[in-house]
């Protein structure tokens, strides 16, 4: 019997948040125009601001399915969020997950994997998983065209600093930063904290140093990045949970959490140089120190900043910085990542 190849469109939605996600979002809707995959952009994060949840869930699964978009397959960033409905009334569009939160979303989407054609995740005890069937692999990334080095005189002292915290103070990153506040009275550096505060205790001495208490639009991230002698990078805890700011997380999720966040590939991308919490296993998987600065709890990151900034490390920071840039920009952007789901998707568009 003759086959023919479908031409592969998809709809790709945003995460329903405007937060952390919704820089994913763009990320992949740039890396699509420069592979030239044939995309809609859906999003729900600027539809949130007008219309309720549910109706914009209704009106992606409508877009989807109306047979002149000529979708093939219909990809949530995020897609911890999404109603039932939708898994089970796509027909011939097919789901794709592209999962960038794991281990921390992993148990309701994981929950649902009957009902999704496609789950990318940035784990790989979920990726890689023999026993999971339709799950891979695929980590999180930087976005080369929303991230670079700025020139020196567009950077205004509004966004210089020695050393810069940057993402929300989540309890365990509180500890490790106000073990820093020492070194950073002692030699006089300028410490800023980014980021939103409703985790932190009323009376922590991190307060003196909370310079910008909100979450922080993208373009002034990289106004902050790329002013930062050091930029610290600590993941969140996997085991901790945002909803109640307790340790018992209902998602049953693994203690062990290997992956790193969007931060890891952003801050390179900026040719800034970042001390990265090494406690996930890709932390030095992809990275060398050759490229970053690596601590693992609050005596660690201590060491390392004293050296890296009032040391000899001093010296190092430019060239690994440099390298940590070619790295990411070699290997890890939000392209070489959409061209992986790009070629899996397009391998199963034989129909009959």
């Amino acid at each position: 019997m003759e086959t023919k190849e479908k031409k592969l469109k998809v709809l790709l939605v945003a995460d329903t948040a405007n937060f952390a996600l919704t820089d994913v979002y763009y990320g992949y809707q740039r890396a699509f125009k420069s592979i030239n995959l044939d995309f809609e952009g859906f999003p729900f994060h600027k539809f949130r601001e007008i219309l309720s949840e549910k109706i914009c869930y209704h009106i992606a699964h409508s877009t989807a399915l109306i047979s002149s978009n000529n979708f093939t397959h219909i990809i949530f960033i995020g897609g911890l969020n999404i109603p039932s409905f939708i898994y089970k009334n796509l027909y011939t569009v097919k789901t794709v997950i592209v999962a960038t939160e794991d281990p921390h979303t992993s148990k309701p989407l994981l929950d649902n994997l009957d009902s999704i054609d496609y789950y990318f995740s940035n784990e790989k005890v979920i990726g890689n998983n023999k026993n999971l069937e339709k799950t891979y692999y695929c980590p999180t990334a930087g976005c080369p065209f929303e991230c670079g080095k700025l020139p020196d005189s567009k950077i205004t002292d509004r966004y210089r600093s020695d050393i810069l915290f940057l993402g929300a103070v989540y309890p365990n990153r509180v500890k490790m930063l106000e073990g820093l506040i020492p070194l950073v009275e002692k030699h006089k550096l300028s410490f800023k904290v980014c980021g939103h505060v409703m985790y932190m205790p009323k009376k922590s001495p991190l307060w003196k140093y909370i310079y910008d208490a909100r979450t922080i639009p993208h373009e002034e991230t990289i106004n902050y990045y790329n002013g930062a002698k050091a930029v610290i990078n600590i993941h969140r805890d996997p085991r901790w949970n945002a909803r109640d700011n307790t340790f018992k997380n209902p998602y049953k999720i693994p203690s062990k959490a290997e992956s790193l966040n969007p931060r890891a590939y952003e801050v390179p991308l900026c040719q800034s140089f970042m001390l990265l919490d090494d406690s996930r296993a890709e932390a030095r998987e992809i990275f060398t120190e050759k490229e970053v600065g690596f601590f693992n709890d609050g005596p660690s990151l201590i060491k390392a900043a004293e050296y890296f900034l009032v040391g000899k490390g001093k010296a190092k920071r430019e060239e690994m910085a440099f390298r940590a840039y070619k790295k990411v920009s070699e290997n890890h952007t939000y392209t070489h990542r959409a061209l992986f789901i790009k070629d899996i998707l397009e391998k199963d568009l034989i129909i009959d």
